[in-house]
């Protein structure tokens, strides 16, 4: 496996919707760098390397990986929790060895963003970047403490409502902070503090890794050709609709496990690989693709209980769950390859339902799609 090349594709954002499902790794690949991600890398390794980067305040201990705990979520880093002197506790989230991470300094700097704006992110205290074969990237960030809203709502599924409202509201506050440009961030800019996405406009990002996902759509038979240029179709001739003057800060990736809570509001907010620049209607889409649809209007109240809802917003909305749903199709297809799981199986079937939604949003001609 030559990781030198395949660094080069994971990095490279410039023709990416969605980086997890559209990164330019093969399904082989993938399971070899992110499958088995937390055993290779050993805390006593880690320990040393963390203090080479911290300066006044080491660290003394990190806990081993608790698949139960709620810093074990996310199938990218494996994350650790570390001690420092001064009894704080940090979070280190670590990439595979031997892969470069493309973001860390895309993700601190939006975090740090949040922080001035009065929103419940965190302060990062290191970065660090692979240096070869047998090194992790990693990222030493502020630990927030508050509960996982996913498992708060196990315990508390009463409190839903009102924390899907503010859920909402914590979105909608994100989305006053403007950024330039659109889609995915420069991690070479943001070393320099300087936030600014790859792409001239909405409908070059909306449309930038639209022929990879229908492609291995195709491949996969979850589309037929004949489909998959319908599809195609619809989103080229969408430029009027897929306008937008100035691009906000989108998270997406604002789910559940995302977030913390003090039982009664959004107090942490986490986790900002995917975060891009765009239209604000783009993370509502995304975020509704993770729930059922009742939780929709719950959402919908918290957000526009702090802004406009826009003349076009349920067209709008509408294509960007489409455009969402074939990136989340293309990823669970591919992941589904080396993750046979009945858990992956069932999202395919909900992936498959919500493409038919869609079609019938837009009343896309009738063609069948492979069983």
């Amino acid at each position: 496996m030559n990781l030198a090349e395949i660094n080069k594709r994971i990095v490279d954002r410039s023709d990416l919707f969605y980086w997890q499902a559209e990164r330019r790794v093969t399904e082989e690949e993938a399971a070899m760098l992110w499958k088995d991600r937390h055993s290779r890398i050993k805390n006593s390794q880690l320990i040393y390397k963390v203090n080479e980067c911290l300066i006044d305040d080491k660290c003394v201990s990190i806990d081993d990986v608790d698949p139960k705990k709620q810093e074990a979520n996310g199938s990218v880093n494996s994350n650790r929790v570390g001690h420092l002197q001064s009894g704080k506790k940090v979070i280190i989230r670590c990439h595979p060895y031997g892969v470069e991470n493309g973001y860390f300094y895309v993700e601190s700097l939006v975090a740090n963003m949040l922080v001035q704006h009065g929103l419940p992110a965190y302060h990062t205290y290191a970065i660090h970047d692979c240096e070869n074969e047998n090194d992790c990237a990693f990222q030493v960030i502020e630990r927030i403490d508050g509960t996982n809203i996913e498992n708060f709502l196990k315990e508390n599924p009463h409190k839903e409502p009102q924390l899907v409202y503010e859920m909402g509201r914590t979105m909608a506050q994100i989305h006053k902070i403007k950024v330039d440009g659109f889609g995915p961030f420069s991690n070479e800019l943001a070393k320099k503090y300087i936030l600014k996405g790859v792409h001239k406009s909405l409908y070059d990002s909306v449309l930038a890794g639209l022929d990879f996902d229908l492609q291995t759509l195709v491949k996969y038979d979850i589309l037929t050709q004949e489909k998959a240029q319908q599809f195609k179709k619809l989103f080229e001739n969408s430029k009027n609709l897929l306008s937008c003057k100035q691009a906000v800060l989108v998270h997406n990736d604002f789910a559940d496990w995302n977030l913390l809570t003090d039982g009664q509001t959004v107090n942490g907010i986490l986790d900002f690989d995917e975060c891009v620049a765009s239209d604000p209607v783009t993370d509502i889409a995304c975020w509704s693709l993770f729930f059922k649809p009742e939780r929709l209007k719950y959402f919908l109240n918290g957000y526009f209980s702090i802004a406009k809802r826009p003349d076009n917003f349920e067209e709008k909305f509408q294509l960007l769950k489409l455009r969402y749903s074939l990136s989340k199709m293309t990823l669970r297809t591919r992941r589904y390859t080396y993750e046979p799981t009945e858990f992956m199986k069932n999202m395919i079937k909900v992936g498959k339902q919500s493409l038919l939604d869609g079609e019938k949003f837009f009343e896309l001609e009738n063609e069948p799609h492979k069983q």
